[in-house]
């Protein structure tokens, strides 16, 4: 009995090992994700960006800048300061909103057309359609999405909420707002990903 109990002690202390050991592994991952992702967004991005923090203590009276929000989306809202915005409709939970999109496979460089593993954009589907990608089951019809009741990736659902509608939007995702530790499609196991889209359309519910 206390051979069988030394076992079964040993065999819990193996799995809580391997089990920290995948939990540090998914913490750097993360951590190199968020570095690799601010770095884009503060150098390479056009234009520069700063930090939310930073755009208030600006002395420029339009800052471009991202937000993030709850550390595992980084926003980038290019019509934020278009006249009348403040007047659209404000995306909230519970809304219907309709989207066109290009979602790209984020490296930390800019964007390329071979990173895109789904779109409805008509303009990024003829540009993929000319590198030879057979476009048989692409559309350009809108992403509907009802928030809170479509099955969408956590990060989109976190970067709609507080968009208005007409806005142009970049939502950059660490892995765990996106697939985790799954692979989608070519999406690769945790990999961070980038969604370029606008706000067609909001409907109140």
């Amino acid at each position: 009995m206390k051979r069988i109990f030394a076992c079964m002690m040993r065999v819990a202390a193996l799995a809580a090992c391997l089990l920290t050991a995948a939990c540090e592994d998914n913490d750097d991952a993360l951590t190199t994700q968020r570095q690799r992702i601010v770095s884009y967004l503060t150098s390479t991005h056009v234009p520069q960006l700063v930090s939310e923090d930073e755009a208030e203590t600006s002395l420029d009276p339009e800052p471009a800048f991202y937000e993030l929000l709850d550390q595992q989306v980084y926003r980038y809202i290019s019509t934020y300061y278009d006249d009348g915005r403040e007047n659209r409709a404000v995306v909230e939970m519970g809304d219907q909103v309709q989207l066109t999109y290009t979602a790209y496979i984020f490296t930390g460089s800019v964007p390329r057309t071979t990173s895109v593993y789904m779109t409805n954009d008509a303009t990024v589907i003829a540009a993929l359609v000319e590198e030879g990608l057979n476009a048989e089951h692409w559309n350009s019809d809108p992403l509907t999405v009802n928030l809170g009741q479509t099955d969408i990736i956590k990060g989109l659902e976190l970067s709609l909420l507080g968009c208005r509608e007409g806005d142009q939007v970049e939502a950059y995702m660490t892995f765990d707002a996106a697939y985790g530790s799954d692979q989608v499609g070519i999406v690769p196991v945790e990999s961070s990903v980038l969604w370029v889209y606008t706000v067609n359309k909001v409907e109140k519910k």
